[in-house]
């Protein structure tokens, strides 16, 4: 936590398995403090306006998210992606709908569990074990159809006192977006630009590049990023161009590091700048990134194919670019 958004008597709100700490007014950060140490922390954001609410993102369907925000405001809820991976939409469905990228669309119908058993046994793996025993088969989110809308770059959500504009980034994702809240100073980054932002599938390196500065553009006045593991200053954002540009020029660090990831797993992965710790970088700079030397360049123009299979997430081309 950035030391200067840390608050003294600020109002908290429990239940079971969910924590909403006020940080800015009607601005609540959610966490789940029942998680292991050694676990995948996540957040997600309750941003309440005085005619409707946003939840950004719904983290991994461990409990009934909208009930417990629900008990926070009797505002509407919109529900809003930052991008599709588990750990943010897996918590969708008990929601009426939900706006995603439309490049993300199809992710969120792939899943972080096909059933609520499956779900179960996620939370009991991530759990401490003097709370095992509380999970149970009916709090897990049931993957169900569910309408979705299509948010773009540029759209504005309209809660009544402010608007909060959507900027497409990709990199992480193709879909990946933020949010800006300039009223706060705020932008709600998901996994957009972080320590640790993976760039390993579906975008290229000069993909993500240009996404952070279109992103740039829009930025001026925001002095936080409120992220889906972490909160950063916005600075990290000229640091995501910086260290993309020597990736594509190849005067990045280019460091292969172990990592504990997914859970249960060791993995070995390429980060662009050296650390001295995980995700710490040694010259004291936060943004990080995992990527693979192949996917560095942008891939040619090339027309979606669609089979009997459920599509994959992915950008879209229109057709008279190739």
């Amino acid at each position: 936590m950035i030391p200067e958004l840390i608050f003294e008597n600020h109002r908290v709100i429990e239940d079971k398995y969910f924590r909403a700490d006020e940080t800015f007014p009607g601005v609540y950060k959610i966490s789940q403090p029942w998680f292991r140490e050694d676990s995948l922390h996540v957040y997600c954001f309750l941003i309440v306006g005085s005619r409707a609410a946003i939840v950004y993102d719904s983290m991994f369907g461990y409990g009934n998210l909208r009930a417990f925000c629900e008990k926070i405001t009797d505002k509407p809820l919109l529900m809003v992606n930052s991008h599709f991976h588990g750990d943010h939409s897996a918590g969708n469905f008990d929601f009426d709908s939900c706006y995603i990228h439309p490049y993300d669309l199809p992710g969120i119908y792939q899943g972080f569990a096909k059933t609520r058993e499956e779900l179960l046994q996620h939370a009991i793996e991530t759990a401490k074990p003097e709370f095992v025993n509380q999970l149970r088969l009916e709090d897990m989110c049931e993957p169900r159809p569910m309408k979705t809308y299509p948010i773009f770059d540029g759209d504005r959500f309209d809660i009544g006192d402010r608007q909060l504009q959507v900027v497409h980034v990709g990199g992480h994702s193709p879909g990946s977006i933020m949010l800006l809240d300039p009223a706060y100073e705020l932008a709600y980054s998901g996994d957009t630009c972080n320590n640790d932002t993976i760039v390993t599938r579906a975008d290229s390196i000069e993909q993500y590049l240009e996404g952070l500065r279109h992103l740039r553009g829009y930025t001026t006045g925001i002095r936080y990023l409120f992220g889906g593991h972490e909160d950063f200053p916005a600075a990290i954002i000229d640091e995501g161009i910086e260290l993309c540009e020597r990736v594509l020029a190849g005067t990045d660090d280019h460091v292969e590091y172990e990592i504990p990831f997914p859970p249960g797993q060791i993995s070995r992965v390429i980060f662009a700048a050296e650390m001295t710790s995980f995700y710490r970088r040694k010259d004291g700079k936060d943004m990080n990134m995992q990527y693979c030397p192949d996917n560095r360049q942008k891939p040619p123009a090339e027309p979606r194919i669609l089979t009997q299979d459920p599509p994959s997430p992915g950008r879209v081309t229109p057709s008279d670019r190739f």
